[in-house]
């Protein structure tokens, strides 16, 4: 008896041993599959979480009796990004559903586009807030209406939070920094040529220039002009920063490993 004892035990501390030097790797493997899965998750439902509340603020944004005052929504840079950061989300999460690529060059070039147009929504409001006229009753307990704190601290905040965690690193190209321009572009073409055509009827009772800076008739070509380089100074400084954060955090490898299993996860799927 103490014999087989014996021999139970040295089975029991060989087995032991085996699972120790086999299983805890598979423990291990199926503990960081789990916690990929539930990132994958989690950044899905971050995204829906992103379009309902991005679509929200701009849908407040308008007056459904009101078609002057809709047109004129169309003059703010503010509705110009959301729209173009709520449209980028839809798009990716119908590729997420069907299957396609969501890391495409052409996706990744104008998820930066809408990254730098958000930031910039966001600073340009932040820091000219004084020169800005709100109703008082619009306000909230937090000083602003609801539609400006959701079109410029919670989206752009969002939008900023979903390309740091969850897009790779190392996509974001230097000449990127001057074509993102583009976006800003258009919108002050369309914004110029929408104050040059329109009927002054158009503007009764809605204000022809919704940003002082950009009011032309009032400070003059040459202020404003100035201005408009200012405004291509923070775009390009914000455009900088963003590439050079993207390179700083792809060569320093910070989420890069974990980018790399999520890969292999979606891969092997």
């Amino acid at each position: 008896e103490i014999s087989c004892s014996l021999v139970g035990s040295e089975m029991c501390i060989r087995d032991s041993y085996f699972i120790t030097l086999f299983g805890n790797n598979n423990m291990e493997k199926g503990l960081k599959g789990m916690i990929l899965e539930m990132k994958h998750k989690f950044e899905l439902v971050y995204r829906i979480t992103f379009i309902i509340i991005c679509a929200t603020g701009i849908f407040i944004h308008f007056d459904l009796n009101d078609r002057n005052v809709n047109v004129h929504e169309f003059s703010f840079f503010t509705l110009w990004s959301n729209i173009f950061c709520l449209v980028f989300m839809i798009i990716l999460l119908i590729k997420h559903f069907t299957g396609k690529d969501t890391r495409s060059k052409l996706l990744i070039y104008f998820k930066g586009m809408a990254l730098a147009s958000i930031t910039c929504t966001f600073l340009v409001y932040h820091f000219s807030e004084h020169k800005i006229i709100l109703p008082d009753d619009t306000m909230t307990s937090l000083g602003l209406p609801v539609e400006s704190i959701l079109a410029h601290y919670v989206v752009p905040y969002m939008f900023i939070l979903d390309w740091l965690f969850f897009q790779p690193k190392g996509l974001f190209r230097w000449n990127h920094i001057i074509t993102w321009l583009a976006f800003p572009f258009i919108y002050i073409v369309c914004f110029f040529t929408r104050c040059q055509c329109n009927a002054p009827e158009e503007f009764i009772n809605v204000p022809k220039y919704p940003y002082f800076f950009l009011n032309y008739e009032s400070i003059g070509y040459g202020k404003c002009f100035l201005y408009i380089l200012f405004l291509v100074g923070i775009f390009l400084a914000v455009n900088f920063i963003i590439v050079f954060t993207d390179s700083f955090l792809y060569q320093r490898g910070i989420f890069q490993k974990l980018q790399k299993k999520t890969d292999k996860k979606i891969s092997s799927s």
